[in-house]
């Protein structure tokens, strides 16, 4: 769950808002996304009379239906597998210093949990629909007919504008607020838990990754009110819950902030007299919490990242023929103080923490070779 350094080699950062318009603009990823959510509407009614649900303009500016929503969050998570997106490159995040671990270990648990949260995204709003309602100030509870009927006369009339723009100027003429009281606990219904059980399977999802979906679904909304401030002590709910019900405490913790990234962050756009925007606060209040949580369970699992890590750098060492028993034969050396020194320069040399000693050219030659495939098969596991 800790990591204190990034394996991505970072570039130029871009703000958050930057990078979703680029992700919203990229042809391919858009098309990917609509067509998850073309098949499972296809074959879940349930899914697809989800998609038409109102959005309200104040939460949720990425158009006026929760297809817009969804889509949005298909495209981001497909951006960050497809290595279009790395987290660490988004100026909100590399701001903070000393979390850089944290932020890759987010993108290495998007990228892992692909299947994972695309049922997340398919199921956290799905039940909107039966918990809409409607109100306006002036006239107080609003059927679902009067305001369809409302939206559907204002966007006629406002046809050469986008879709985003007609539900912004249809909220500040009308003034409806959209509301979708309790939608989250709609979860535990026959209904939903069966729909949910069907998407599990179609996702190959495990037993224990279905009902921790389910939790997370049914929390969802508590995310970014738990951490609208730097709260330690909540994140402790989240490990009584996941103790409770006997998740790992630190993979449940990563995948709620999964969640959160892709939904309260970047699924979540926001309208201002500035323009859209989106609020990555939540988020980052949620890491440093954490953080500040206990102190010591960061240490310990920084001891053991370490640990995993040099053991898999030490397999893939091996797998190329860079260990200490292969390059005895490379070098012609016996086991020694003289053949210790050149394994360790070796290794630094691969690392980037020195210069690469030189041999024979032929020596070399073979080096070069194994360590190329060693950086190959390295960059492989690493994306």
């Amino acid at each position: 769950m800790w990591r204190f350094e990034s394996t991505h080699e970072q570039k130029e950062t871009e703000y958050l808002d930057a990078i979703i318009e680029k992700i919203e603009g990229d042809v391919h990823l858009r098309h990917h996304a609509q067509a998850i959510l073309d098949g499972v509407a296809a074959q879940e009614p349930l899914v697809a009379q989800s998609l038409l649900t109102p959005q309200d303009v104040r939460y949720h500016a990425e158009g006026p239906v929760m297809l817009d929503h969804l889509t949005l969050m298909l495209m981001v998570l497909t951006a960050v597998c497809e290595g279009k997106v790395h987290l660490v490159d988004i100026e909100e995040f590399r701001r903070l210093k000393g979390y850089e671990g944290e932020i890759q270990e987010l993108e290495d648990t998007l990228k892992e949990y692909v299947a994972f949260f695309q049922v997340f995204i398919l199921m956290h709003d799905v039940c909107k629909w039966v918990s809409l309602s409607f109100s306006s100030s002036k006239e107080g509870a609003l059927s679902f007919e009067t305001y369809r009927d409302r939206y559907a006369v204002f966007a006629k009339q406002h046809s050469e504008k986008s879709p985003r723009e007609i539900q912004a100027q249809f909220y500040l003429v009308n003034r409806i607020d959209v509301h979708y009281y309790h939608h989250a606990r709609h979860i535990h219904t026959r209904v939903y838990q069966e729909l949910l059980e069907r998407l599990c399977q179609a996702h190959g999802l495990s037993e224990r990754d279905h009902e921790m979906v389910d939790d997370l679904v049914s929390h969802h909304m508590e995310f970014g009110s738990d951490f609208d401030v730097v709260r330690p002590k909540r994140i402790h709910r989240y490990i009584h819950l996941a103790t409770k019900r006997g998740y790992d405490a630190d993979d449940f913790i990563d995948l709620m902030q999964g969640c959160q990234f892709l939904d309260g962050v970047c699924g979540s756009k926001r309208l201002s007299t500035r323009g859209y925007w989106h609020d990555p606060s939540p988020l980052i209040n949620c890491l440093k919490s954490e953080s500040e949580y206990a102190p010591w369970r960061r240490v310990q699992k920084e001891k053991e990242r370490v640990e995993a890590e040099g053991r898999a750098r030490n397999r893939l060492l091996k797998e190329v023929g860079l260990d200490g028993v292969a390059l005895m034969d490379v070098l012609e050396m016996e086991p020694g103080r003289a053949f210790g020194l050149a394994l360790r320069r070796i290794h630094a040399g691969i690392l980037g923490k020195s210069e690469m000693p030189k041999f024979s050219s032929k020596i070399d030659a073979e080096i070069e070779k194994r360590v190329a495939q060693f950086y190959q098969k390295s960059f492989k596991k690493g994306e």
